[in-house]
């Protein structure tokens, strides 16, 4: 046994090693953030465009759940994986297993051997065993120094991460800001999110999030216009300059000629009654 005998676990295997720190999950509202695609991905050091492959086969296989939920310290509802209870059986196997097996580490310039399972109460940080398998993959060896700067590394790389979603997420809010993407933005959009390395579930989220807040914007907008309409017909006309400053305002607000002539009907019925009453004057041209 040795270091070869953590480096050559199969990618599904890293999984349910990632996994097996998350248990009763099913029970959860909120699910930790290490059980969503990008954080698994990070942790088992698997590449995030052969993950939903290996995700999919351990669920036809009955061994990790997906469900759609919240997800700690983030807004929008994204799918979480997690330990079905064979799952969570096999995994805790491979564990076991794993945690037997002793490695050479280096320990101030002097190797010594250790066994997995003793690992993390050599180091000052938490060291799960998915972190000593990625660094024994990345490096080809294991270092004490590494082991303690793991905490670091793991939070630089998300912070870098973060930016990318952060960049992505305002070139959506962009193309999207008009209430329609034309082919061309679609194209860019995607070009984009595959130069930023961002999934199709994170884009799928972020759009969702997106849409959501335009469309609430989009009624907070129509509640303004209007209580304007109101305040502009209770004298039972619009006058020129009022006419003016409503036209404005529908192009800011995005308010199509089609819902401003709604709002018109419903606040003159408000005002005087069924159609056909003559207290309000006529509404400015649409």
């Amino acid at each position: 046994m040795g270091l070869e005998d953590i480096t050559s676990m199969t990618s599904k295997d890293r999984i349910l090693l990632h996994l097996s720190d998350f248990s009763h999950m099913e029970d959860r509202y909120e699910l930790p953030v290490e059980l969503i695609q990008e954080r698994i991905a990070f942790s088992t050091g698997v590449q995030r465009k052969h993950l939903s492959q290996y995700l999919n086969d351990l669920m036809e296989e009955g061994l990790v759940t997906e469900r759609k939920a919240h997800i700690q310290g983030m807004k929008q509802r994204m799918n979480g994986y997690y330990l079905t209870a064979s799952g969570y059986a096999k995994a805790m196997t491979l564990r076991n297993h794993i945690g037997q097996v002793s490695v050479p580490i280096r320990i101030d310039g002097r190797a010594r051997e250790m066994l997995i399972s003793q690992i993390d109460d050599a180091t000052s940080v938490h060291i799960t065993y998915c972190d000593i398998i990625r660094l024994s993959i990345q490096k080809g060896r294991l270092d004490l120094a590494d082991l303690n700067n793991v905490e670091l590394a793991k939070r630089q790389a998300l912070e870098k991460e973060e930016q990318s979603t952060d960049t992505f997420k305002r070139a959506l809010e962009t193309v999207w800001r008009d209430g329609r993407v034309t082919a061309t933005e679609r194209f860019l959009v995607e070009e984009l999110r595959k130069h930023l390395k961002i999934t199709y579930e994170q884009h799928r989220a972020l759009e969702e999030e997106i849409l959501k807040n335009l469309a609430q914007d989009h009624m907070e907008f129509i509640r303004i216009y209007k209580g304007v309409l109101e305040v502009a017909l209770t004298d039972g006309a619009l006058s020129g300059p009022e006419v003016e400053i409503l036209e404005n305002l529908r192009r800011v607000f995005r308010i199509s000629r089609q819902e401003h002539d709604a709002i018109i009907r419903e606040v003159e019925t408000a005002i005087c009654g069924p159609p056909g009453c003559d207290k309000v004057g006529s509404s400015f041209e649409s």
